[in-house]
């Protein structure tokens, strides 16, 4: 009786819990920057971010009506987190930062909620493109309170990575163009 009991306990603690980080999801999102700093100390909250990136995956595909997004959006979407919060330390430490990849990532992924809106029909793909540009702003910010930069420092890691980012767009959507036009003239 007594073992239920604590059981049911700890089951409820677990969902307060998963609340909190709700609350703390929506304070980074205001730029509350002790909540950013709570967070990227906080070694439970890598499963929250982990569980917002993959929903934002899923919000992609529920936006595009594609049930392949929808299995392979979370995926997908947590895989690309590690490389995005990976870059992003590895520049911000080229650039004098001191946070680690964990004290990044726990922040930004309690920020993926913003890519939430992508499930929105129609509309969603144009909403994401301004909710990724809010969370280059969270990065930066994160950055700033999480890592020791100074803002100017911090605004030069986040466009260096949106120059790399667009780059590597560019370069594999050549790549596939030019498979394309090869297929196409020798077909």
């Amino acid at each position: 009786m007594i073992a239920e009991q604590t059981r049911s306990e700890s089951e409820q603690g677990e969902r307060m819990d998963f609340g909190n980080y709700l609350q703390q999801s929506i304070q980074i999102l205001q730029l509350d920057t002790d909540a950013i700093r709570v967070v990227s100390k906080d070694e439970d909250a890598l499963l929250p971010a982990l569980i917002f990136f993959a929903v934002s995956g899923l919000a992609i595909g529920a936006g595009r009506y594609s049930f392949e997004t929808l299995i392979f959006g979370p995926i997908l979407v947590t895989l690309l987190s590690f490389v995005f919060v990976g870059l992003l330390s590895i520049l911000s430490r080229l650039f004098g930062g001191s946070a680690s990849f964990l004290a990044l990532y726990r922040p930004l992924g309690l920020a993926a909620p913003v890519q939430w809106v992508q499930a929105v029909p129609i509309i969603g793909p144009f909403l994401g493109f301004f909710a990724l540009v809010y969370l280059a702003v969270i990065a930066g910010l994160t950055l700033e309170c999480v890592g020791a930069l100074s803002r100017p420092r911090a605004a030069a890691v986040i466009a260096l990575l949106a120059g790399i980012s667009l780059f590597l767009f560019l370069v594999f959507f050549a790549m596939i163009g030019s498979l394309m036009l090869f297929r196409a003239l020798f077909s």
